[in-house]
């Protein structure tokens, strides 16, 4: 079975991708402003004003592109460095830009007259400009160094919440599969022995932690290995009918997020109708979402009593992917009607992301 990691996609970072446009125009818009205060504070008059405004915004904006192109070429090596050093090669990165940008603006006003007062020799604006620079710089750095501690935060606690919930659902698996084995033991020894096999196979994917993400068709390999469980029990009693798109079939969604609900439907619906009972699981790609379906029919008024379940899996589903993919997932129960009658249908309503061999893709990270 092929497995893959998820990997935060801000892991490691402690400022912003300036190879992206959204930065770069976030950048430019941050310099523009400081440029418009530094305007306001200058007591020259208009037309000096205007001049003023003019040459500070084309400096910085060349000074915050330059800065902005020299961190997204380092990017890829300040990434697999720690933080502070991260930290302080960035501030003299910025540095030495500045002074290189600086010493060239005083040439060129030099040499083409531009008429900027820059002053005889370049050194005094050079040295003006690295201290603000560096002022503004070490702020900003702060600012990503603060910012970066609060995510790497939030994602430790978002990790142990989402443990904890993936921990809470085995004992409840655990408990239901028993039951169906002790059933089993003592009327067909040797389909038992096969439904062992199949119960440890289960729960040596249950208890790998390190995977978070998986393909919708590694999930179904789950999904078959407990319903054999569950057909070993129930005889020729339990049907299933797969409609899975080809498309769906490389889409990622959790590890364990259908097979609760398969169980689910095994347990309340199809094992306490008198005949056969056909289990329906449908997925499919609904433009940017991957719905999943598991629907199975409703058990009559007169048929076998059962313990009302206690919501665990359902919850557990609901926090899960609440915690991987915010307000853009959703589980959704409820009972419909179709051509045999009612059923039971539970919707897993997920962002569509297919599988990338090259793409390593966590909770609070939606893909």
């Amino acid at each position: 079975m092929k497995r893959y990691e998820v990997k935060p996609q801000s892991e490691g970072s402690l400022i912003p991708n300036f190879c992206t446009g959204r930065a770069l125009l976030q950048l430019a818009a941050v310099i523009e402003l400081i440029v418009v205060v530094l305007s306001l504070a200058s007591t020259a008059g208009n037309e000096a004003v205007q001049l003023r405004f003019v040459s500070l915004s084309l400096f910085l904006q060349w000074i915050a592109l330059c800065n902005a192109a020299v961190l997204c070429a380092a990017q890829r090596w300040l990434k697999l460095a720690q933080v502070g050093i991260v930290f302080f090669t960035c501030w003299g990165l910025l540095l030495l830009v500045t002074m290189a940008l600086s010493i060239i603006a005083w040439y060129l006003d030099q040499s083409f007259g531009l008429g900027v007062p820059l002053g005889d020799t370049p050194w005094p604006f050079t040295i003006r400009n690295l201290l603000i620079s560096g002022i503004v710089s070490l702020l900003l750095l702060r600012y990503f160094w603060e910012r970066h501690q609060w995510q790497e935060q939030s994602r430790a606690e978002a990790e142990a919440r989402y443990l904890a919930l993936q921990a809470r659902i085995r004992p409840h698996f655990l408990f239901n599969s028993l039951n169906s084995l002790a059933e089993l033991i003592g009327s067909q020894p040797g389909r038992a022995e096969e439904m062992v096999v199949d119960l440890a196979d289960l729960f040596r994917v249950s208890l790998d932690s390190r995977q978070r993400l998986v393909t919708l068709r590694e999930e179904i390999d789950v999904v078959k290995g407990y319903l054999r469980i569950e057909e070993v029990r129930l005889g020729g009693k339990l049907l299933v009918n797969w409609e899975i798109t080809a498309e769906a079939m490389d889409a990622e969604l959790p590890r364990l997020i259908l097979q609760p609900l398969v169980e689910n439907a095994v347990h309340h619906g199809v094992s306490r109708l008198r005949a056969r009972g056909m289990l329906h699981v449908i997925g499919r790609r609904e433009g940017s979402y991957l719905v999943v379906d598991v629907e199975n029919p409703v058990p009559p008024q007169e048929a076998a009593p059962h313990t009302e379940g206690t919501g665990t899996a359902v919850n557990n589903i609901a926090q899960r992917i609440k915690l991987i993919y915010g307000d853009r997932a959703k589980l959704i129960l409820g009972q419909d009607h179709g051509e045999f009658g009612p059923f039971f249908r539970a919707r897993l309503r997920l962002p569509f992301v297919q599988h990338s061999p090259d793409r390593n893709l966590e909770p609070g990270e939606a893909a």
